[in-house]
């Protein structure tokens, strides 16, 4: 099978994963699109057939195609060179989605989302409640999606007995960056120490053009944080992004992070002076570093509290006026 057919194939097999019924050829052709894939609906069942024969999904009746566990194997195994890039190029094209406006606090943001079982929810909003008020998140608005609202947001499946945590994403402010015109550079997510409340430097990191998967996701599972130690003996450390931007633009850059606090996106927000190295990562001539603290840091310390949780980093857009503050839930 050629390069082309086997992406197609892949791309077909990733939209199936993120549903739970089966999905007909006109709904996948339209997922396509999305991933800048154009493919008829006869064409879409022509690829469906191949994989039918592969073993990858299986017909339900006329609704249409499942995925196999053979087909779930198979993205896990998709080609390492298609992947890579991956990561920053869904960064690029989310931050030109958003359309969150500063003044009214409503548009679309990018939400992070996280699967933990519903029993522990009122224990996970506590310590969350805590990292954000610290500001150890990007806004201390989220939303909570239970089973009903499965409807709601297509490709949102809430597991039996568990609850999905929306949390703003840092890449939230990336997007209100470059629709205001200032161009931004994503480097790398990393882990920061923190020492009395104040980053001192940079001790992990992982570039976003070298990596196929989330590096903050990554960080979470190897359990390199203590955010938890961070919020009550101020020292400890947390996840956060490391990008760069013109040094023409960066007083507009503090003026926009600044009008972004009166409307409770008011996370820890670090911009260095231009040319200078921040927390001991150096800029590229002409530029000003931009280190965001990261938006799962929040789920970063449910994690350390042996709280199982599922995340899905950069998950969706979602409308920022219809999140609610975390005291609401509680």
């Amino acid at each position: 099978m050629n390069k082309d057919i086997e992406r197609k194939v892949i791309a077909i097999l990733e939209i199936l994963n993120n549903y739970n019924e089966p999905v007909g050829a006109n709904t996948i052709s339209e997922k396509l699109l999305e991933k800048g894939i154009e493919l008829s609906d006869r064409a879409v069942r022509y690829h469906l057939k191949i994989m039918d024969e592969r073993g990858l999904t299986k017909v339900v009746g006329k609704k249409g195609r499942l995925i196999t566990e053979k087909g779930r194997e198979e993205i896990k195994k998709a080609l390492i060179a298609d992947k890579l890039g991956f990561i920053i190029s869904k960064i690029e094209n989310l931050a030109y989605q958003v359309t969150l406006d500063r003044s009214t606090g409503k548009g679309k943001v990018i939400l992070n989302l996280s699967i933990i079982p519903k029993k522990d929810l009122q224990k996970s909003l506590n310590i969350m409640k805590d990292i954000l008020k610290k500001g150890y998140g990007i806004s201390e608005k989220i939303i909570i999606f239970d089973k009903k609202e499965e409807e709601i947001i297509p490709g949102v499946i809430v597991p039996e007995k568990s609850v999905i945590l929306g949390t703003v994403c840092s890449v939230t402010i990336h997007g209100v960056l470059i629709k205001n015109g200032i161009p931004v550079n994503a480097k790398f997510a990393g882990v920061l120490e923190v020492k009395d409340h104040e980053p001192t430097r940079f001790l992990e990191a992982i570039t976003y053009n070298g990596s196929t998967l989330d590096p903050l996701e990554i960080f979470i599972k190897s359990k390199m944080t203590s955010i938890s130690s961070v919020v009550k003996k101020k020292e400890g450390r947390v996840l956060a992004t490391f990008r760069e931007i013109p040094n023409s633009a960066r007083e507009d850059a503090q003026n926009i992070i600044e009008e972004l606090k009166e409307i409770d996106i008011k996370g820890k927000i670090y911009l260095g002076k231009p040319n200078q190295e921040l927390f001991g990562v150096p800029v590229t001539q002409g530029t000003s570093a931009l280190v965001i603290v990261g938006g799962l840091n929040p789920i970063a310390g449910i994690i350390e509290a042996d709280i199982e949780a599922e995340n899905k980093a950069m998950s969706i857009l979602y409308n920022y006026e219809d999140l609610k503050p975390i005291k609401d839930y509680i």
